[in-house]
């Protein structure tokens, strides 16, 4: 993985190397002859080139440096991202019967394009396009940069155009008809057509989506896809047409570019979790946000070409940051992350192609031209399947966590009815042993008073006798209520009660138990110290029963949010783990877990050192306070 990211590094970085187009010596300029046979003309390698590294010189300038033009090898002349103006010249003969010539620029995002043409009386005069201008004053109306030549049949006249741009300078130029040029472009008008009406369609459907669940991960979509099918109509053209001339910075300053990448990041953090699943790649989102931010700066100081290069620079980060997640996170069981990366890659692949092809490292075709296009369709599409499989992923988890609640609870439903009429019964058999019997025998004992009243000695005997059979079934009694609820809770608060309880544990079981304990009387409701004393009660007959302990510590802390209750031994112990309690346990850890639930906490049991176990409980004071 780290070696496929640093190989993509390096091709980005070899993109942003300034190129240059290759040129020979002076010469003449070449000639273009303009016949009916062909309707079109390339004029890539046919012209001559000056290059204006200060863009200072005026066109008088230009033409006493007729000599210092050279003339282009490459079919498309390309100068990388560069402030330089180039001035291009070049001669045409139109030998056909057509009079309607036109000369059409290739990329449509250059911000100056100045055509000087010779007029009859050797005179020039200026048409002027590029983003710079106007939509309004374009002499056609159209996403293209289209200027006439005005040149009719028989003559001969010399051109010249001053090319400047504010991001990667290229110029693919030709002449043709305006049959011509409506052919050419056709199909790939409709591609585009096809493309935004898509990409709109996916926005507008994700956005009912995101009203629905309110999910910021659908919010993050929208505006991503938004802003790259913005930067895209920017780059071809189109929106130039539908912005309000007020608003035109937008477009040449290249927002939508750095606002796609900041809502890109932002998506990723929501989608995938970053921050719960890769906390330490997590902060360094900041470095993307940071660049973000130095894109802006350089184009409110017109630093436009640095501004340019500085969002070619962040896309390496960017890339790092996302592919890293994606991958990473899948890795970690998040299914819908395949689908992510693959969106991701599929882009930035489009987008490789495309600044390749803009660099002649790729020949111009239909695919590498569509490639920006179709890699951030093929992006949407896929990242709303990821959406949907977010969706399907988190609902099928959430199914199965309330079908696990429900076997939960039903299995406690049960045993609470099992435990129901074990109490009952237990109950029952104390009162008809004890009980019953004392009171059998208390019975018995006053009919024999009744026939031995002529005797005092025994009257006095028998009635010693009696108030002891009546003392201890009031004991019996009171024990059996205290088992059903204790008094102490009432008489001396919560904290004395457990301290009680552990005395009178460790006096019936012979096991050393220690007790530090703060104060933690008030901070719950009665119902919830009922459900935390019996939690203590269980933990200690847990260990009573099964632990075969001879010493266990109780732990109660109190902070500002938590009270911490930890319950330790050292007996054979018991499986470590959380407190999710299967049906095998029985009743006792069922009804410690329930009871934690209802006081909203959590739990954990883990092995004591060297043997034993530790039962480590918190519950938030927050919620107790809530309840009240």
């Amino acid at each position: 993985m780290r070696t496929i990211l640093f190989c993509f590094s390096i091709c980005w970085l070899l993109l942003l190397w300034p190129a240059c187009v290759r040129t020979c010596s002076a010469g003449t300029v070449p000639l273009i002859r303009l016949h009916d046979q062909a309707e079109r003309y390339a004029l890539g390698n046919q012209v001559v080139l000056l290059e204006d590294e200060a863009g200072s010189l005026t066109f008088q300038q230009v033409k006493g440096l007729q000599n210092a033009f050279q003339k282009s090898l490459q079919e498309i002349p390309v100068y990388g991202p560069s402030s330089s103006a180039v001035w291009c010249m070049f001669r045409v003969q139109n030998r056909s019967r057509e009079d309607n010539w036109y000369l059409e620029i290739g990329n449509s995002y250059l911000n100056q394009v100045d055509l000087y043409e010779e007029t009859e009386a050797g005179n020039f005069r200026v048409v002027k396009g590029g983003t710079n201008e106007a939509f309004r004053t374009r002499h056609l109306k159209t996403n293209r940069i289209i200027l006439p030549l005005r040149l009719p049949p028989g003559t001969e006249r010399t051109y010249y155009v001053r090319f400047q741009s504010r991001s990667i300078l290229r110029f693919p130029i030709q002449v043709a008809t305006m049959p011509a040029l409506y052919e050419s472009n056709h199909s790939f008008d409709l591609a585009n057509g096809i493309y935004f009406g898509l990409m709109f369609s996916l926005v507008i459907f994700n956005l009912f989506v995101y009203l629905s669940l309110r999910d910021k991960a659908y919010l993050f979509y929208i505006l991503y896809i938004l802003c790259l099918t913005l930067d895209v109509a920017s780059v071809r053209g189109y929106l130039l047409e539908w912005l309000p001339e007020s608003l035109m910075w937008l477009v040449t300053n290249r927002v939508f570019s750095g606002l796609t990448i900041f809502f890109a990041v932002l998506f990723t953090n929501a989608f995938l979790q970053v921050k719960k699943f890769m906390p330490g790649l997590y902060p360094w989102r900041r470095i993307i946000y940071i660049s973000v931010a130095v894109i802006f700066v350089l184009s409110l100081l017109h630093l436009y070409v640095w501004s340019f290069t500085w969002m070619l620079l962040t896309f390496i980060p960017t890339y790092i940051y996302i592919y890293s997640a994606g991958i990473k996170i899948y890795r970690k069981g998040f299914k819908p992350a395949l689908y992510y990366t693959i969106a991701f890659a599929a882009v930035g692949i489009g987008i490789t192609i495309y600044i390749l092809k803009d660099n002649n490292v790729l020949p111009e075709t239909a695919f590498t031209e569509g490639a920006l296009q179709l890699g951030s369709v093929i992006e949407a599409i896929v990242l709303s399947f990821a959406l949907a499989s977010k969706f399907n992923y988190y609902r099928r988890e959430k199914n199965q966590a309330q079908e696990l609640a429900i076997r939960q609870a039903n299995a406690f439903s049960q045993q609470l009815i099992q435990s129901q009429e074990h109490e009952r019964k237990r109950i029952a058999a104390e009162l008809h042993d004890s009980v019953g019997q004392s009171l059998i025998l208390i019975k018995n004992k006053v009919l024999m008073l009744r026939k031995r009243l002529d005797e005092p000695a025994k009257v006095s005997q028998h009635a010693e006798d009696l108030t002891e059979s009546v003392t201890n079934t009031i004991n019996e009694i009171r024990a059996i209520s205290y088992a059903l609820r204790p008094f102490q809770l009432d008489m001396l608060g919560l904290t004395q009660s457990i301290q009680s309880l552990a005395d009178e544990v460790a006096e019936a079981s012979g096991i050393a138990v220690t007790v530090e304990a703060d104060n933690v009387d008030g901070l719950f409701p009665k119902n919830d110290e009922i459900n935390l004393y019996r939690i203590v009660q269980e933990c200690l007959n847990n260990i009573v029963k099964h632990s075969g302990a001879t010493h266990a510590r109780l732990t109660l802390t109190r902070t500002e949010q938590v009270v911490q209750l930890m319950i330790e031994d050292n007996g054979k112990g018991m499986p470590a783990g959380t407190g999710s309690v299967q049906k095998k346990q029985g009743f006792g850890l069922l009804g410690i877990q329930e009871r934690i639930n209802i006081l909203a906490g959590n739990w954990l049991i883990k092995e004591a050192v060297p043997h034993g176990t530790i039962i480590h409980i918190s519950i938030p004071i927050a919620v107790a306070h809530a309840n009240n």
